[in-house]
């Protein structure tokens, strides 16, 4: 094709390229057996009539609405199962903390018995309350068990 702009010089132009999808195929692969296309040869069809226009059939309404339930039903449960285990994670630190609070108690009293059983402050409380060392000391021999 030749265009012939203003100053009588032809121009080449080019015919408008069909996309990829739209480029109809030719010879023998042209369509394959059985399948009927809207842009297939009309030799022998009458073309006044109207063609009843195709329905695709896709998932039914209710196939929509069971996957979105159960997708819904899904993501609950992850939701569920999360906010569980942080919960248990608070508890879990809430433990530790009593935990460390009781030992650190623990270690305190043990400390504080310590201190009442040493034998220094026992002389010494002993001594205030009016008491003396024995004077006099028996010792008693063991006693055998018998069988």
């Amino acid at each position: 094709m030749e265009f012939r702009g203003p100053t009588s010089r032809s121009l080449p132009t080019r015919a408008p390229s069909a996309g990829r999808r739209s480029r109809a195929r030719l010879g023998p692969l042209a369509r394959p057996l059985g399948a009927r296309s809207s842009a297939a040869i009309a030799t022998g069809r009458d073309l006044s009539a109207s063609e009843a226009p195709r329905v695709r059939r896709g998932p039914s309404r209710s196939a929509w609405i069971a996957c979105a339930a159960g997708g819904l039903l899904a993501a609950l449960l992850l939701v569920q199962l999360r906010t569980e285990s942080i919960d248990l994670r608070y508890r879990l630190a809430r433990s530790l903390q009593s935990e460390q609070r009781l030992l650190e108690e623990q270690r305190r009293l043990i400390v504080e018995l310590r201190q009442l059983r040493h034998p220094v402050r026992l002389t010494q409380l002993g001594g205030t309350l009016g008491l003396a060392r024995p004077q006099q000391v028996i010792e008693l021999p063991a006693r055998n068990a018998t069988p």
